[in-house]
């Protein structure tokens, strides 16, 4: 083979090879890179899915802590007797001696100062929405209408008496003749025993909130004489 053929043919083999390398150096950097891009684009949609996820569970969860704050008057929708008419029955004296003999006095302090607990100006209760009409006597005895209010909640306020913490739910009339401008309630409790709530009712309510040992008492008008003992005595 003369020298001419021996460099062609040596010029076409290395040609060769250079192509060879240039098309594996391009087959092995396309591949690696196009699925690192696809992966990485992946996880941002996923962070970003995650995001937003996250502010829809934040969004929900303040939606829920507002509807949990939030208080209707309808959670005391009912006809309601004020427990003080009770408290002259014959049938309801035996419990002050009682009472009187829990707290170490005399009977008639009891009797006064358990009075002055449950005072209330009004004898029952019609609630119905966020309407309250107040009644001279029990729903059930045909009484007159005292007066009446459409109320709106406007908060809740937490205060410490007697060493025990309670919280008011507190209600602002809309009308202007309403009875009250202000009434604060408590939720509905004693179901196992005496289903009844307290309301405090009054046109200072700052100074309603701070009222020392003056509690309303409203129960239903299905209660016996025996309940009304019972929650005396205990």
């Amino acid at each position: 083979m003369n020298n001419k053929k021996k460099f062609a043919l040596i010029a076409a083999l290395s040609l060769g090879l250079v192509m060879t390398a240039c098309q594996n150096n391009t087959s092995k950097d396309n591949p690696s890179n196009e699925p690192s891009v696809t992966q990485s684009s992946k996880k941002e949609d996923k962070s970003s899915t995650s995001k937003e996820d996250n502010k829809s569970n934040k969004d929900k969860d303040e939606k829920e802590g507002e509807k949990k704050t939030e208080v209707s008057l309808s959670d005391w929708e009912g006809e309601w007797n004020d427990m003080g008419r009770y408290l002259d029955k014959k049938e309801i004296q035996p419990a002050f001696k009682t009472l009187a003999e829990n707290e170490k006095i005399d009977e008639n302090g009891a009797k006064e100062n358990y009075l002055k607990k449950r005072h209330c100006d009004f004898g029952g209760l019609r609630i119905k929405g966020d309407e309250v009409e107040f009644l001279n006597d029990f729903p059930d005895k045909n009484p007159e209408l005292k007066g009446k209010g459409v109320y709106k909640f406007v908060g809740k306020q937490e205060v410490e008496h007697g060493g025990y913490k309670m919280e008011w739910d507190i209600f602002e009339a809309k009308n202007e003749d309403a009875p009250y401008k202000y009434l604060l309630m408590m939720p509905i409790h004693g179901e196992e025993s005496l289903t009844h709530f307290h309301m405090r009712y009054g046109d200072d309510k700052d100074k309603l909130l701070q009222e020392e040992g003056w509690y309303p008492t409203f129960v239903k008008p299905s209660t016996t004489d025996q309940q009304i003992i019972d929650e005396i005595t205990e």
